[in-house]
């Protein structure tokens, strides 16, 4: 059974105050505190069986007390496949599971990827990765730009490595449709 792996590399930690205009408390009072760890910087390795899979960061994470779902915002990640270019992704917002491996960028993101004919743009509003399964998909409007050929589906799902996207309901332009559906 291959084991996951998360590392928190880089990580300043701060803790959310109640409310920053309550009066003090009496000394051996307890004070209410949200015990949310707020992230500045975040950086987090991610390995499989010792090789590192990702690099994700984030300009700030959130996790509520008790969850393992850390909220993220000014999202960016790597992914890296051996004899494989890293892929690259961006976003605004995203979720990071860190129990089960799973990943959701939300808001223009975007993701340029090595594609079979060259760079591959991969833009949406919501793309989901599980580390576990290595799958990467969207289940709203995708555009996939490859060598000035474009297909635009409702959402898409492929391997981390990219070698089998696979768009739904797809409109294209400069893309060949075959039976069964359509692959790059």
């Amino acid at each position: 059974m291959t084991r996951f792996r998360t590392i928190l590399l880089l990580a300043v930690g701060f803790p959310l105050a109640a409310a920053c205009d309550e009066a003090p408390a009496a000394p051996g009072v307890a004070v209410g505190v949200n015990s949310n760890q707020v992230t500045v910087g975040m950086r987090l390795k991610i390995t499989e069986a010792g090789r590192q899979k990702a690099d994700l960061t984030a300009d700030s994470a959130e996790t509520p007390a008790g969850q393992t779902v850390t909220a993220l915002k000014k999202v960016h990640l790597v992914f890296y496949e051996p004899g494989r270019k890293p892929s690259n992704l961006t976003s605004k917002t995203g979720d990071y599971d860190q129990q089960n491996g799973m990943m959701t960028a939300r808001g223009n993101v975007v993701l340029v990827t090595q594609g079979d004919k060259g760079m591959r743009t991969i833009t949406t509003q919501e793309l989901h990765w599980d580390q576990r399964a290595d799958r990467v998909w969207s289940t709203v409007e995708t555009t996939i730009v490859e060598n000035g050929q474009t297909l635009i589906s409702d959402g898409f799902t492929s391997n981390a490595a990219f070698t089998n996207v696979q768009g739904k309901n797809g409109r294209v332009k400069g893309v060949r449709v075959g039976e069964g559906g359509l692959r790059f």
